[in-house]
C-alpha cells in the first residue's frame, strides 16, 4: 500500500478532480481519507507571546499583530 497526500486547489475543476477520486473509490482502487484540520485555539498568554517572540509588539497595536500574524 502506498499513501500519497493530494491537495486539491480551489477552482473551476475541484470538482472534476473529486468526480474522479471517488470513481477510484468506487472500484476500490483507492481509499479517500478527508483530513480537514480544525483551527488552533490559542489562549490569549499564547497570542502574547507569539505577538512577543515575532517583535511586532512594539510597532502595531495587538489587534493590528493580531491580523498581521492571522491569530
Amino acid at each position: 500500500m502506498k499513501t500519497i497526500n493530494i491537495t486539491i486547489l480551489d477552482g473551476q475543476d475541484s470538482q472534476k478532480v473529486m468526480q474522479v477520486l471517488k470513481e477510484l473509490q468506487n472500484q476500490m482502487l483507492i481509499q479517500i481519507q478527508d483530513h480537514e484540520s480544525a483551527p488552533l485555539r490559542l489562549s490569549h498568554e499564547q497570542m502574547e507571546e507569539i505577538i512577543d517572540e515575532s517583535e511586532l509588539g512594539p510597532f502595531y497595536s495587538e489587534e493590528e499583530a493580531r491580523a498581521i500574524l492571522h491569530l
